[in-house]
């Protein structure tokens, strides 16, 4: 599957339902919660997921829903405040320098990773 040019991997579903799950699968911006599994709830980056540095990064994503998600991608300004509020100036400029550096991409170690990891925040439950 893929969502624009930016092929969706395994990995990416893991990392999107572990961010989901960490914020309790409500919306960040509105706090409108949703019954999962959904696909009105949306894990966003900050910096795209074309930049492999912040690709995976907990502090790049957010649980959005569908019309949050869509808005700030309208109103990339509005969107970048809103990450200086909930981050502060000094993690959103480390943020963006992290995103622009170079990062290897491996796959497979990712899709290891983000699975234990959401394994372990839902207690041990593996599905």
């Amino acid at each position: 599957m893929s969502f624009g040019k930016v092929k969706i991997r395994q990995s990416d579903k893991y990392f999107s339902e572990y961010v989901r799950t960490k914020a309790g699968w409500k919306c960040e911006r509105c706090l409108k919660y949703y019954e999962p599994p959904t696909r009105a709830l949306h894990c966003s980056h900050f910096m795209g997921r074309g930049k492999e540095a912040t690709r995976h990064d907990l502090t790049n994503a957010c649980a959005l829903d569908y019309g949050c998600h869509q808005y700030f991608t309208s109103h990339p300004a509005e969107h970048y405040q809103w990450q200086v509020k909930r981050l502060g100036q000094k993690e959103v400029d480390a943020l963006i320098l992290r995103s622009n550096t170079y990062k290897k991409r491996d796959d497979k170690m990712d899709c290891l990773v983000w699975k234990q990891a959401l394994i372990d925040l839902k207690g041990g439950k593996h599905e």
